[in-house]
């Protein structure tokens, strides 16, 4: 596998789709600004422009559509570096096939990634805390799929909880789990994190429009709005 050219082709795949979507925006009219958005009141928002400049816009209505980053451990737990520790951004972007990986998180995310590198020869190891993973699934096609991925070669440590982690980028990362049998150390050369995702709804300035938002950063709604 040139490992190489297959991130070029990703990269050409991300590009085209982009730049699809500006074309888009340039053939039915849309107008649109390159920079970052905050609001100032419920009908006005302020652009801090790439270019260093600022712009204001006024709008009755604004659909808030800022996507998700993935979530992570508190501050100083284990840090992502996105090299050695990574979160899927870092996994589409790693310089080499990672002779281990460790992956935390038994979600579409992760295990999608796993499954990637596993086949690219990998040997891929996945934490859940829960007894089967993507436990937001029916029971029965849980455990199909676990043992279709498990044929294919991934090892899953389930009911396992992720308790720290050292990154030692001279011996790779560092583990410790607990899980049924108690604790123990694993090592990797890559840690994928994959504990879900969270709302990008930070820097947004949402108390201004008068909207709220939860621990997780959720705007608060109702069944109406």
């Amino acid at each position: 596998m040139n490992f190489p050219q297959l991130m070029k082709s990703k990269d050409k795949a991300v590009t085209g789709l982009t730049s699809g979507i500006e074309f888009l925006f340039k053939k039915n009219n849309v107008d649109y600004i390159k920079g970052w958005g905050k609001f100032d009141s419920s009908t006005d928002i302020s652009v801090d422009l790439n270019d260093g400049k600022t712009s204001n816009i006024k709008a009755k209505n604004t659909i808030i559509a800022t996507g998700s980053e993935p979530s992570s451990f508190p501050p100083g737990m284990f840090d992502v570096d996105e090299k050695y520790v990574v979160t899927s951004t870092g996994a589409l972007s790693l310089e080499k096939v990672p002779k281990r990986m460790i992956v935390i998180g038994g979600g579409v995310i992760g295990l999608e990634m796993g499954s990637v590198y596993n086949r690219l020869g990998t040997d891929v190891t996945v934490i859940q805390h829960t007894e089967v993973i993507c436990p937001f699934l029916d029971r029965e096609i849980a455990n199909a799929f676990q043992k279709i991925l498990k044929k294919q070669g991934l090892k899953f440590e389930c009911n396992t909880r992720f308790l720290t982690g050292v990154n030692n980028k001279e011996k790779g990362v560092q583990c410790t789990v607990e899980g049924p049998k108690g604790k123990k150390d694993l090592e990797a050369d890559v840690v994928l994190l994959s504990i879900g995702r969270r709302p990008y709804t930070g820097g947004l300035q949402l108390e201004k429009a008068g909207l709220k938002v939860n621990e997780q950063g959720r705007v608060d709604i109702n069944k109406t709005w």
